[in-house]
């Protein structure tokens, strides 16, 4: 990573182990998958939650020991290849993925690379929704799907702070085009926008989205949940829906659990509910 001005440790970019893995390991995944159509592929992004809380033993377990990638068992079936993407400093692909590809622009060339000639998806949630369209709108992508992306960062100086988010301050001056990506947005892109009406970092985002030209399909729920605004176990579903199916979403507003019965029936909802419900006690503990 490039030489940052820094004012305090913060252990996402200055700790020894997270700064190996970004300098040793590419921080991508690709797969093929002989059953998919060889016209499409899909690109995933991870969100700032790929591990928590920022300490050593969770992200060697979740890093090192599991090498994960957030959407690997939620995939597009129709797509024959599979790129996953993860930002193990959790800011925003500021500084990209791996010590070559260390920019934004880099990234956006890699992905131009591996897409080249495909008819391409880009899926992420919050900042990983971020990702997906920016990135998906410099790259041939057909159709984006984002699940309560963040469109602008500006207000984060505002009421975060270096040793929350480091990067956002540290190379704010170099990166600063980048935190509003409303103006990258390539109008030519169907992007299918979930959004959580309740929760309020995503009313603000949803607010200063109103204030641009912008034109997307948005997906509303009345949920305060930020990230996936319905039960996961309904992800797989909804991933693989036709355009003309997610632009019917958007028609009205949507509530969680009706809409992942919708989806996936009720059994499957209530096991999905007993689920997320473990997984957050155990997540606490």
């Amino acid at each position: 990573m490039e030489t940052l001005k820094s004012t305090c440790y913060v252990f996402q970019t200055d700790s020894e182990i997270v700064n190996q893995v970004y300098e040793k390991q590419n921080n991508y995944l690709i797969e093929f998958n002989e059953k998919g159509d060889k016209e499409w592929c899909a690109v995933y992004f991870c969100s700032n939650d790929i591990y928590y809380p920022n300490k050593e033993e969770v992200f060697r377990k979740r890093i090192f020991e599991k090498n994960y990638f957030e959407w690997y068992h939620s995939r597009i079936n129709k797509a024959s290849k599979h790129i996953f993407i993860r930002d193990i400093f959790k800011q925003w692909y500021l500084a990209g993925i791996n010590k070559n590809i260390n920019t934004p622009e880099k990234l956006i060339d890699f992905l131009k690379k591996e897409t080249k000639d495909y008819k391409v998806i880009t899926i992420g949630s919050s900042a990983g929704g971020y990702a997906a369209i920016l990135f998906g709108s410099f790259i041939n992508t057909q159709y984006t799907l984002a699940f309560n992306p963040q469109f602008e960062l500006q207000s984060l100086l505002e009421r975060s702070s270096e040793a929350v988010n480091p990067l956002l301050f540290r190379i704010k001056d170099e990166r600063i085009q980048y935190f509003d990506i409303t103006k990258f947005i390539n109008q030519k892109v169907n992007i299918f926008y979930f959004y959580s009406n309740s929760s309020k970092w995503d009313i603000e985002q949803n607010n200063y989205l109103t204030k641009t030209t912008t034109s997307l399909y948005r997906i509303t729920f009345k949920t305060k949940h930020h990230g996936i605004p319905f039960l996961k176990i309904a992800l797989p579903k909804v991933l693989n829906l036709s355009t003309d199916k997610l632009k019917l979403l958007s028609e009205t507003i949507h509530k969680s659990i009706g809409f992942t019965i919708q989806m996936v029936g009720i059994r499957k909802t209530l096991f999905g509910l007993y689920q997320q419900t473990k997984q957050l006690y155990l997540k606490k503990k």
